[in-house]
């Protein structure tokens, strides 16, 4: 698996920018190659992968070229290499790729579908066609027509044309085809349609790539424009409202250069496959590049209207890109229909296949072999009552008495996995790590993995002295050990800097008073990091430190804080002099807000949300088909944008897993882009889930926990749980650093 340009993408990338920055023409196409592009490597041309392809689309969408080279290079080499005959082959590609001949494809016109075709060939061509793009300037069409084998492609010299001009500044024109003559594309007798389909999903993949270019570009005009604009004695940068919508398209534009990415690899799947990569991508990226276009106007004020501003350009472009070859609600119906399909509603994206060293999905046989170990040993161990108590668990992390009782089944290993091995854990690769998340949620494993494991864990590895990490990793691991968060305070919540818990020396102990809010299942703990204050004297931040409290010493209790979902899970505990062996501070005094930071990162971003989103979407499409919702086209548009935010959420993480596995970073905005995404998902999915239960919304079950009432029918225990599991979903963008907060983080980057 490689998900980040290489060196080769790279070079194409700058050196494509450099020359497009100053204007280029069709010829200054051909002398760099890109007309050879496309073409295969046997005729001539230079046989580029679609992420080859996708890397130049981009930086024509940011440059808004008016030379159409999608539609004009990429479209009619993929279809004549796809339907024409070896010595048609011979006949046009070689041209095509030295420039000397241009192609024009004629095949839209009024239906709704991405096929719809009325012209007819009975020997001669009869029919009418729209947008045929830059038609003017071509010395060959290429036109779609039934025929009595189904869809054909002919080859017909151009005439007939009227040209206009279109929106984004090109040139398109009409066709009138009046018993035009016309060569077949190859076997007249065999039906051309899954040729045509594929080649037009290679041009919408692109289009996806060229959509975000623009995104891109309009972002950065934006950027740069706020920074400069100065109203009421500030720049506009300043303000916290517009910074926050910056940050919201910057979201839009990490997102939709995640599934563009995800069309350009679908390519090279099966048909069922691509259609959900290619239209997932259009429909997703129309509903986000409008998005970011509209933003763009409004935020450059009046400006944005005037041709002086180049926005304007860049959002017409983005109008017309969705506009062609298939409107959005198309892509996203043909997308919603690709997900009938469970294997494709239900499994993450990696699959099996050779690495043949560029951008790529593929799993190893080593990975694919793991995966199988995996998922056998959660058929064969993970029980039914184990797997109900999870499923009628509302909550974000399952019950403790059941995930400390499921802890004890793991191997070695498993309980931890992004642990090194020297520390008790799994030591496997992140791939290996990211199978085995898919295949845990997919069996439905509790969520045990909390506080001990993916936070405290941590730290001790990198803070904690020798002591710390042999007494505390070792019972953390069999369960002796369950820990609770203690940040947040009463007048203490996204704002750590404020924390007034104090922790004062008194020889080889601290003296801890004051309290933690929002402690998650701290009725349940044994111990309790936090950050205490244990200096006033300085910054607010450098005088806060990082303590391990013992929940069983005198001083310490807790009162239950009960959340709307009904269920307690939430606590605030209060310190009453309790004394805290100085052995037990982490770290120096005063690094507690360094470490705090280092913690954050992990319970923010640490982990893979994937596999959870999906298992969470199956159930809904289990409720939702019993219901019969799978029929109505309004749930099923809702349906298939959740789908093609999973999709996109699933390409993030793989693209951040993939430039760790490299040696590098992911950065500080793909990382708040993910904690926001998979927030925003997941309400999205409850919502419609508990949209899917109709009057039985409005019954409520008060008892917890639910899985202690008796056993019903796994459907009828799904949609009683439903309701408390929407409601307790909004704390997924409140939790580990509001969503707002994550705003911030990325406009700090991107406007200082």
């Amino acid at each position: 698996m490689r998900l980040i340009p290489g060196d080769e993408e790279r070079m194409l990338r700058d050196s494509a920018r450099r020359l497009l920055a100053g204007g280029a023409s069709w010829a200054d196409f051909a002398e760099q190659g890109w007309l050879a592009l496309p073409v295969p490597e046997a005729f001539g041309g230079l046989g580029g992968a679609a992420s080859t392809v996708a890397v130049l689309a981009e930086e024509m969408g940011r440059a808004r070229v008016v030379e159409r080279w999608v539609a004009g290079a990429v479209l009619p080499a993929v279809l004549i290499d796809a339907l024409a005959s070896e010595a048609q082959k011979a006949r046009w590609l070689p041209a095509m790729a030295e420039g000397t001949l241009r192609v024009a494809f004629a095949h839209v016109e009024r239906g709704d579908g991405l096929l719809s075709v009325a012209t007819r060939w009975d020997g001669a061509l009869t029919g009418a066609k729209a947008a045929v793009f830059d038609g003017d300037k071509a010395g060959l069409l290429l036109v779609t027509a039934q025929t009595p084998a189904g869809l054909g492609l002919f080859a017909v010299a151009p005439a007939g044309l009227t040209p206009y001009a279109t929106v984004d500044g090109g040139i398109a024109a009409d066709l009138v085809l009046d018993s035009t003559p016309g060569e077949v594309l190859g076997d007249p007798a065999v039906d051309a349609s899954p040729g045509l389909l594929q080649a037009l999903d290679h041009a919408n993949a692109a289009a996806c790539s060229e959509a975000v270019g623009a995104m891109a570009a309009l972002l950065e005009a934006t950027v740069s424009y706020t920074k400069e604009r100065v109203q009421f004695g500030q720049p506009l940068a300043k303000f916290q409202a517009l910074r926050h919508r910056m940050a919201e398209m910057a979201v839009k534009l990490e997102e939709a250069r995640a599934s563009a990415l995800l069309a350009a690899l679908s390519l090279g799947m099966e048909p069922l496959e691509r259609a959900r990569g290619v239209s997932g991508a259009r429909a997703k990226i129309g509903k986000l590049s409008r998005s970011v276009a509209q933003e763009a106007i409004q935020l450059h004020g009046a400006m944005g209207f005037s041709e002086e501003m180049p926005v304007g350009g860049w959002f017409k472009r983005l109008y017309a890109l969705e506009n062609t070859w298939g409107a959005t609600a198309f892509h996203l119906q043909r997308y919603g229909e690709a997900l009938r399909d469970p294997a494709l509603r239900e499994q993450g994206l990696l699959r099996a296949g050779a690495d043949d060293g560029g951008m790529n999905l593929a799993l190893s046989k080593d990975d694919l072999a793991f995966r199988d170990e995996v998922r056998a040993f959660f058929d064969a161990t993970l029980d039914a009552d184990t797997k109900r108590a999870e499923r009628l668990n509302p909550s974000f992390l399952a019950h403790p008495p059941i995930g400390l009782s499921w802890l004890q089944k793991l191997p070695a290993g498993w309980a931890a996995p992004s642990w090194p091995a020297e520390h008790g854990g799994s030591g496997w690769t992140l791939t290996q790590r990211y199978l085995f998340d898919q295949e845990s949620e997919r069996a439905g494993e509790p969520h045990f993995r909390g506080a001990s494991f993916k936070m405290i864990a941590p730290v001790l590895m990198r803070y904690g002295t020798p002591a710390q990490q042999a007494r505390y990793l070792p019972r953390i691991l069999n369960g002796q050990d369950f820990w609770a968060q203690g940040y947040s305070e009463p007048g203490s919540g996204s704002d750590l800097a404020s924390l007034s818990c104090k922790a004062v020396r008194d020889g080889d102990s601290y003296v801890v008073n004051g309290s933690k809010i929002w402690s998650t299942h701290a009725h349940h703990a044994t111990r309790m990091f936090a950050l205490v204050r244990t200096d006033d004297s300085g910054k607010k931040q450098q005088g806060i430190s990082f303590l391990l409290i013992d929940m069983n010493a005198p001083g310490v209790s807790v009162k239950p804080i009960r959340s709307i979902c009904g269920t307690h899970e939430f606590n605030q505990t209060f310190f009453d002099a309790v004394r805290v062996p100085a052995s037990d501070l982490v770290g120096a005094e005063g690094d507690g807000w360094e470490i705090a930071k280092y913690l954050l990162e992990f319970e923010r971003g640490g982990a893979f949300a994937g596999g959870l989103l999906r298992a969470l979407y199956a159930r809904l499409w289990r409720m939702a088909e019993a219901s019969g919702l799978t029929d109505d086209p309004l749930f099923m548009a809702r349906f298939a944008e959740i789908g093609t935010d999973i999709d996109a959420n699933d390409m993030l993480e793989l693209t951040a897993m993939s430039a760790v596995q490299a040696g590098g970073n992911p950065g500080a905005v793909p990382s708040s882009v993910m904690k926001i995404e998979r927030s925003r998902i997941r309400q999205a999915i409850t919502e419609l889930g508990a949209y899917s239960l109709g009057p039985d919304a409005l019954r409520w079950e008060p008892h917890r926990p639910l899985h202690d009432l008796p056993v019903e029918e796994e459907l009828a225990e799904d949609r009683k749980v439903a309701s408390a599991v929407y409601i307790n979903a909004r704390s997924q963008s409140i939790f580990g650093g509001s969503n707002e907060i994550q705003l911030e983080i990325i406009a700090r980057v991107l406007l200082g």
